[in-house]
């Protein structure tokens, strides 16, 4: 089965979100290619996913506050290393670090970093990210360290409007670079596009899921490069993550 970069990170649904909402990691078997996704012209979309994918998240939210908005930045992390070429299995690489702080195992064998009391904006990514693995031979992973280069993707505000109306929506950002490929997101609602795209609209349909209330926009570009470790190949994402509060209606 032959399984795109980016249909694949949409697959097993490496997903970011703020401490207050938490960081959610989907891992779900690959049925088939997903053909139906939004991303036009994006290069990186005829890549193919390496043994393993390991990805840093630059979390930034804007926060209204009595005194004015605030950014609160929050830094996490999540892993995984495959045991067949289409992710519907993951295998234990024996301790994860990344900027040397220890990532949690998971029950399907995905690592996470999330925040905690004595790291309450987690990960700090000013001075780069660096990740250590372990390794581990039954399942064929090697030890490695890796520095990523080339940094995060710069995203600007959120600048639509904080009152998204499920007849039709239309989310942007002031700007984005150094990105390869931009998610865009109403609460679970994910379009991608190529890593230039600052505007996308949702229609009806594609919103009529929703529940009226609270909810959370999401604009998250990231960018990617690739290493090879024991002859096996890795991918190292940068995503940085822009969030705003919104008030879903009819």
């Amino acid at each position: 089965m032959k399984t795109t970069f980016t249909n694949r990170l949409k697959t097993i649904g490496f997903r970011s979100m703020i401490l207050m909402t938490a960081l959610s990691l989907f891992m779900s078997s690959c049925k088939k290619e997903d053909d139906n996704n939004d991303i036009n012209n994006n290069n990186s979309s005829s890549i193919q996913l390496g043994d393993g994918t390991l990805v840093a998240v630059r979390s930034e939210t804007i926060q209204t506050t009595p005194i004015g908005d605030i950014t609160i930045t929050i830094g996490t992390g999540v892993a995984a290393f495959s045991g067949n070429d289409n992710y519907s299995a993951l295998v234990d690489a024996g301790a994860v670090k990344i900027n040397d702080e220890a990532m949690s195992k998971q029950s399907n064998n995905s690592y996470v970093f999330m925040p905690g009391a004595a790291m309450p904006t987690g990960i700090d990514f000013s001075g780069g990210v660096n990740w250590s693995v372990a390794g581990n031979t039954s399942s064929g992973v090697p030890a490695f360290e890796h520095t990523v280069t080339g940094g995060f993707p710069n995203a600007g505000n959120i600048t639509s409007s904080d009152q998204v109306s499920k007849s039709g929506y239309t989310l942007t950002i002031s700007n984005i670079s150094n990105a390869d490929t931009v998610y865009f997101l109403i609460n679970d609602v994910v379009k991608a596009f190529a890593g230039s795209t600052t505007t996308a609209t949702f229609s009806a349909d594609e919103l009529s899921g929703l529940t009226k209330g609270q909810g959370i926009v999401t604009v998250a570009p990231w960018r990617f490069t690739t290493a090879q470790y024991g002859g096996k190949n890795f991918y190292f994402v940068n995503e940085t993550v822009k969030q705003k509060s919104v008030t879903i209606t009819d």
